[in-house]
């Protein structure tokens, strides 16, 4: 699982904060924050090539702009207050839809192929927000009703990948790119990554549709079922509250684009969307308690020890007869290598800030399990500075007799 040894920083595995401030484009320090706020009002598209002027392809352009909205932006409550790009850039902030028109509207200066998204998503309940929520269906109609008791609306974008030919998810709220990370950052059952802490109030997107000129293209299967399925590697398909889950989605999806469109008053099917909602924590429930799931929780708890100095619970996540392969030296054998490995000697003023691992598939075989993915973290060095990290690692995971997992081979290297 992996990081610093004991004689150089090696590069590996938690994100929140610190990542999204040390993954900054170098590029982009060129200017300050307040001269690029100054360039975006002056001239919207040399602001927008000046911090993608790094970025190979249309895709990577569209990750370097929804971070940097991401970043600097403030996210604002809704005021139902109509705004320019112009005004929402000299306010430095705005809601979901307003970060989503600036970021559009950058893109669009770069000829990058995007489109417009809506969603309704299970939120956690809120009675003022069902008060403030029926007060706004009174003034303007059903249209205000895609936000509830148990239920928000939320904006967000897709980008057109080239490379995979497909379209992707772009939220410049939550600062993720890419349909794997946003999976993670919207359906995932252990630790969330995202820039804003609150997304983790938005629990699951039930209704996700493309808004393009009047049209609605519905994207509800491709996240929510098909996507939802993908993140856990189609293992939640054999869950026993997978098929109600898929059931429910599909109900409530065509009631929340008459919603959209005006049609349907989502408070009238309020019971049917804290269905939803019990069968989301169902299924997590279900799946926590698999193999699967006990190993995705176990690799948040490595992260966790890590970045807090528990150097005792991260030789205690390994096998008594684990093996490391770090990216240099020999292999270390057995647990007083890995630990001796893992200890920072006394004095060091260097820790690790950041870890997270970013598995790409996980497959049980009985009792043995094979973990394959990415990792990135941070390092913050005795002067100060701080230092971003990210690699590729694989992973055997064994079941040990009294039924606990635990890393038994351990081999990473950086990108």
């Amino acid at each position: 699982m992996h990081i610093s040894s004991p004689d150089y920083i090696t590069m590996k595995k938690h994100l929140f904060f610190p990542i999204l401030i040390l993954a900054i484009p170098a590029f982009s320090q060129e200017l300050s924050t307040d001269s690029l706020f100054q360039l975006a009002l002056a001239d919207l598209p040399a602001f927008s090539r000046h911090i993608t002027a790094e970025a190979e392809t249309d895709f990577g352009k569209a990750k370097a702009v929804v971070d940097w909205y991401a970043r600097y932006f403030d996210w604002t409550y809704t005021d139902y207050k109509k705004r320019s790009v112009e005004d929402i850039l000299k306010r430095r902030g705005g809601n979901c839809n307003e970060l989503a028109m600036v970021t559009q509207a950058s893109l669009e200066a770069l000829d990058v192929k995007m489109r417009r998204v809506r969603e309704a998503n299970l939120h956690v309940r809120s009675d003022r927000r069902q008060a403030d929520a029926e007060q706004r269906v009174a003034e303007v109609g059903n249209k205000a009703s895609v936000f509830g008791r148990q239920h928000n609306d939320h904006v967000w974008l897709e980008v057109y990948d080239q490379a995979s030919g497909q379209w992707a998810p772009a939220d410049p709220s939550l600062g993720v790119v890419g349909m794997r990370s946003w999976l993670s950052a919207r359906y995932g059952f252990t630790r969330r990554y995202s820039l804003d802490p609150s997304s983790e109030d938005m629990i699951a997107p039930f209704a996700v549709f493309v808004e393009s000129e009047g049209d609605w293209i519905n994207r509800t299967s491709h996240y929510a079922i098909d996507g939802f399925n993908s993140l856990y590697y189609g293992k939640l398909a054999e869950l026993p509250s997978w098929s109600q889950w898929v059931e429910q989605v599909e109900q409530l999806d065509g009631l929340a684009l008459g919603a959209f469109q005006g049609n349907v008053n989502l408070h009238e099917h309020s019971d049917e969307i804290a269905a939803l909602a019990a069968t989301y924590q169902q299924l997590k429930e279900e799946f926590l308690a698999s193999g699967l799931g006990i190993i995705h929780q176990n690799i948040d708890a490595f992260s966790q020890s890590l970045v807090e100095g528990d150097f005792e619970a991260v030789v205690a996540a390994y096998t008594s007869d684990g093996k490391l392969f770090p990216q240099r030296g020999d292999i270390r054998r057995g647990e007083e290598a890995i630990r001796r490995y893992w200890t920072p000697p006394a004095g060091r003023e260097s820790r690790t800030i950041h870890h997270r691992i970013k598995p790409e598939e996980i497959v049980v075989q009985g009792d043995t399990a094979y973990d394959w993915g990415y990792y990135e973290g941070a390092t913050r060095l005795g002067d100060g500075k701080e230092v971003f990290w990210e690699g590729k690692y694989v992973i055997v995971w064994k079941k040990t007799p009294d039924g606990q997992w635990k890393v038994y081979l351990d081999s990473w290297n950086g990108l």
